[in-house]
């Protein structure tokens, strides 16, 4: 299974998550869906909008272990309820000439309040 991460999972992220991902995960590459990402403060949000002409940047990690998924769902909050700000689901990541399956965990709570990230890349904010 992969994951596409875009902001403090991201493989140059020294916080614990991001070390837990990366101890059982091997980093495939750099990718990019459509959609837009938003600042929140000190992490993002990126939805996933297959007609937008925004990217989100990000990168692609094959798990090894999957049993981390269920500390990451915790990390981002995810309680399966709806008021949750995450949810995980699968999407086509652009990765060179390639779309590759993965998770990703996409943004649910776009009110227009969010500031946008132009570049689509959480380290370039």
């Amino acid at each position: 299974m992969n994951l596409f991460v875009y902001g403090t999972l991201r493989s140059t992220y020294g916080n614990p998550m991001a070390h837990l991902l990366r101890q059982h995960a091997r980093l495939l590459g750099h990718g990019w869906v459509p959609g837009r990402l938003f600042n929140l403060g000190w992490y993002p949000g990126a939805t996933y909008e297959p007609d937008s002409s925004h990217r989100v940047w990000g990168d692609v990690f094959q798990i090894v272990d999957e049993s981390i998924l269920t500390q990451l769902d915790d990390y981002e909050g995810i309680k399966h309820h709806p008021d949750d700000e995450y949810a995980r689901r699968e999407v086509p990541v652009h990765m060179a000439d390639e779309a590759v399956s993965c998770q990703m965990y996409v943004f649910l709570k776009v009110d227009g309040h969010q500031t946008l990230i132009e570049s689509g890349n959480f380290l370039e904010r």
